[in-house]
This record gives C-alpha cells, sequence and structure tokens, in this order.
C-alpha cells in the first residue's frame, strides 16, 4: 500500500512540476517578449458587425489578465497573447458571454468604453438567419450556468496545460466531480452554440478551446475595420 501511495505522490508531485515549468516559461515570455507585440487595427464600435459574429477582447498591456496572456504565449502564438476573451454577438449593440458569475447579456460598448481591444470573425458559410437565431437562442437559454470556483481551478490547470496532456482533463469523472456539464468557459459557450446548431466550428470540445483559436479557424473570416 506504500508502495502504491509513493508512485502516486511522484506522479502528482510530476504533474505539479511540470504545470510550473510551463508557466514560468509562460511568464517570462510574456513579459519580455510581449510588449513588443502590438495590435492596432482593433473595432472602435458595432456598426459592421452582425448577429452571430465571434467577439475577441483584451488589452495591449502585458498585466491584463496577465494569467491568460501567459497561457497564450506558451501554448498558442505570442502574436495573439492580447485575446484573453471571447463573446457572441446578438445585435444592438449586445453580446452574450460566459463570465465567473455565469452566462449573462452584455452591452459590447463597455468594452469600446473601457479601452479594450476588439476584434470579430464572421462564419464563411451561414446565411440563414434562423441558424444564427439559433446560436443566440442557446447562449440565452444558458443564462446563469457558472462554473464557480471549482471550475476556475479546473479552467486554470488545463489552461496552462499543454495541449498534448488535455486527455488529463478530459474525462466524465472530471465532469461530474466539477459539475462542469451546467458551466461554460468564454469560448466553449460559442463553440457549443454552433454544435447545437447543427454548424460546429471545432472538432475538440468546447472547453479546449480559447479565444486565439478562433483567429486560426478556417471556417471564420475575420472582421476587417474600414
Amino acid at each position: 500500500m506504500l508502495f502504491v501511495l509513493t508512485i502516486i505522490w511522484k506522479i502528482i508531485a510530476s504533474f505539479l512540476i511540470l504545470l510550473l515549468v510551463a508557466f514560468v516559461i509562460g511568464f517570462f515570455r510574456l513579459f519580455i517578449l510581449g510588449p513588443r507585440q502590438k495590435y492596432l487595427d482593433p473595432i472602435k464600435d458595432s456598426s459592421i458587425l452582425k448577429k452571430g459574429d465571434i467577439i475577441l477582447t483584451g488589452k495591449q498591456s502585458v498585466g491584463y489578465s496577465w494569467y491568460i496572456q501567459v497561457s497564450n504565449v506558451l501554448t498558442r502564438k505570442i502574436k495573439h497573447r492580447f485575446w484573453t476573451h471571447a463573446a457572441i454577438y446578438q445585435g444592438n449593440g449586445k453580446v452574450w458571454e460566459a463570465q465567473p458569475v455565469g452566462v449573462i447579456e452584455k452591452d459590447l460598448d463597455e468594452y469600446f468604453k473601457n479601452g479594450f481591444l476588439v476584434r470579430a470573425f464572421r462564419h464563411k458559410y451561414i446565411q440563414d438567419e434562423n441558424v444564427l437565431d439559433r446560436i443566440i437562442q442557446f447562449c440565452a437559454g444558458k443564462k446563469g450556468y457558472s462554473y464557480g470556483k471549482i471550475g476556475a481551478v479546473f479552467y486554470a490547470l488545463s489552461t496552462f496545460m499543454p495541449v498534448s496532456f488535455n486527455w488529463i482533463f478530459d474525462q466524465s469523472w472530471v465532469d461530474r466531480l466539477l459539475n462542469l456539464d451546467n458551466a461554460y468557459f468564454c469560448s466553449e459557450l460559442i463553440v457549443d452554440a454552433f454544435e447545437a446548431a447543427k454548424y460546429p466550428i471545432s472538432s475538440y470540445d468546447g472547453w479546449r478551446v480559447k479565444p486565439t483559436d478562433f483567429i486560426s479557424n478556417p471556417l471564420l473570416l475575420p472582421i476587417s475595420v474600414k
């Protein structure tokens, strides 16, 4: 029994060391190389947006949501470090988004007024308004769903884990233990909404998708500022 416990402890310790090393590498990459990256073409208002557009938000400062930026430069591309949050545009200047408090409806103007960078992407092939309505209705139907403090721990751990190790978190007992079936992270809400509308935009489970992943998604077109 003692031998088994020793083995288990060594596995856990190795896992924690791996996370720590990954975090330190990402931290230094962000604060040394990150400031060299600038985003100079943000959207200034909602006039060019349409229902169903995927919205990314963030700030130029390396200090804003730095832990998510650390994850971005560690497991994604450093030039996309800014994008720490994703939402979906429902029209009339409002978005649906998943926050720690739950899924909420919010005025996009709040991001503009508070100095956030904003960019957007649109599905290449969805022309049917009914499909877009279903996407928005899915988000509205999840209003109030929250991942809570335990879910936040899961998010933090999975965020710093390299993609090749995501399988560690992709277990049904983890979902049951942390009650993640009724919780959404920001990108996960969007991925699941498109999936529910029969227009999947990712081959991965929603919780694996980060805001930066929408940038290179071949099904999405960036909306340019004119």
